[in-house]
């Protein structure tokens, strides 16, 4: 069942039970209310139709008549034939409970016996039939006999005013009812359809459609629910953008590895079956041995590229204080096989705190890219300046080919290369700036890299700078 309908339903259900309280209590009370106004009319009268009755029976007794149950019938009939038969109506009953006087033909079907006490002015109501009677009950004693008389009213027309109220309200009801539930139907329309497209949107993004977003203004619980929601759609849109992109990593990885690995073995495999099938001259085994040596050593660099890029860890290392400008120059004197490169130093001198082993593999590996990049001028600048109180920033910049603009984010992935003929010509393996990525992320800062085609190429990274 849809929310709309439930709400429908629900709201219709409270609805007639509110007007059915409503309308019965009042109908109940103006009916009690009817009632008791009724008894207190025919209370009065029956008070007054009995002094009537005990005073002729005195004035006769005063003149020295004899009272009899017949005189007593006598005086009650012609009182009820000077007020009228058909006013009410009344029943005389003995001690013993006999009935001794009627006009009204329907007493017996009326348990009246059970009235017959001395309290007086109490009514009882029965119903004979069709109709509703009022009772009244009171006694008269004459010459030590006990007279009950009963008065019977005729209260039928009240509850018949009864039933024709109930019924005419039953009618409103149903009008009321059925016209709020047009409104109700048209306000529940208005107020969920914030929730179906709520549910429209949820289910195309279940289907993979994450770009969706609801729009929906609203400052209501409603409003805010769908800007949640399109938060929370945003989040998954990263988050699985984010998965698809390691994904593609991963799996650029792996093909790389496998090339990188594959590439040298061919080579190796080769070489050594044409060495170890046939013989060959000197010239061709050396040439041959130098392939082997050559992709061998290849083998050795990226093994030990990839172990130290799967075993750094932050909690592997621990910082030390290093002097920047004797460190650099260190580095430098290391590095003998520029050629015609020229390594340039720019150094603002300070201490840093870093880990001596990873970082000498992150400037090398720079240094290394910046030479790839055959510089114009043949200078490869390593400068370092102070750039905040705690901060030290280390450039490696050079004026070579520069990285086009689409590929500068994801050269730090792992086995990424701009142009993998030239890169590995030049011994390249693609993940020499995913290592010096993954390095500088445990001093706590990150690579970054400014490039232009034809222009140049400056990489940076930040350390900590202690200011002594």
């Amino acid at each position: 069942m849809k929310f709309s309908l439930k709400l429908v339903l629900s709201i219709i259900v409270i609805m007639t039970c509110i007007l059915s309280c409503n309308r019965f209590f009042i109908i109940r009370q103006s009916f009690r209310h009817s009632i008791e106004k009724s008894a207190n009319q025919n209370s009065n009268q029956n008070i007054a139709q009995r002094y009537y009755i005990e005073s002729n029976i005195v004035n006769n007794i005063q003149q020295g008549e004899e009272i009899t149950n017949d005189k007593v019938i006598e005086y009650i009939s012609s009182l009820y034939s000077y007020i009228g038969e058909n006013s009410e109506k009344i029943a005389l009953y003995d001690e013993k409970e006999n009935i001794i006087f009627s006009n009204f033909e329907k007493t017996k079907d009326m348990n009246i016996n059970s009235l017959l006490t001395e309290e007086t002015n109490n009514y009882y109501i029965r119903k004979v039939e069709d109709k509703h009677y009022m009772l009244f009950s009171s006694y008269l004693t004459i010459n030590n006999n006990v007279i009950y008389i009963i008065n019977i009213y005729d209260i039928t027309d009240l509850y018949e005013e009864r039933d024709r109220q109930t019924k005419e309200i039953l009618i409103v009801d149903f009008i009321i009812l059925g016209i709020a539930s047009i409104f109700i139907v048209i306000s529940s329309k208005l107020l969920t359809r914030h929730i179906n497209k709520l549910n429209i949107i949820s289910k195309k993004i279940a289907k993979g459609e994450f770009s969706n977003r609801v729009s929906i203004k609203s400052k209501d619980e409603i409003g805010e629910l769908a800007n949640s929601f399109n938060i929370m759609s945003e989040e998954i849109e990263n988050k699985i953008n984010s998965l698809n992109l390691a994904i593609k990593q991963k799996n650029d990885f792996i093909n790389g590895f496998t090339h990188e690995i594959k590439t040298p073995m061919t080579a190796i495999v080769g070489y050594s079956d044409m060495l170890r099938l046939r013989k060959c001259d000197e010239e061709l085994t050396k040439k041959a041995l130098n392939y082997i040596y050559n992709e061998a050593k290849r083998l050795e660099k990226l093994s030990y590229k990839l172990m130290d890029l799967m075993s750094l860890s932050e909690n592997s290392i621990e910082l030390e204080t290093i002097d920047i400008n004797n460190f650099i120059d260190k580095i430098s004197s290391k590095i003998t096989n520029l050629e015609d490169i020229i390594i340039k130093k720019s150094l603002e001198t300070a201490k840093v705190k870093g880990d001596k082993e990873l970082l000498e593999v992150v400037i090398r590996n720079l240094v290394e890219n910046a030479r790839k990049a055959e510089p114009k001028d043949g200078l490869i600048l390593i400068h370092g300046e102070i750039t905040g109180e705690n901060k030290y920033t280390i450039s490696v910049i050079d004026k070579g080919r520069g990285i086009p603009e689409e590929h500068i984010k994801r050269v730090i992935e792992d086995f990424y290369m701009v142009d993998k003929s030239r890169s590995r010509q030049n011994g390249g393996s693609g993940i020499g700036l995913s290592l010096c990525n993954k390095i500088v992320e445990i001093h706590g800062s990150k690579l970054d890299i400014e490039s232009e085609e034809n222009v140049g190429t400056k990489v940076y990274f930040d350390l900590i700078y202690i200011n002594s």
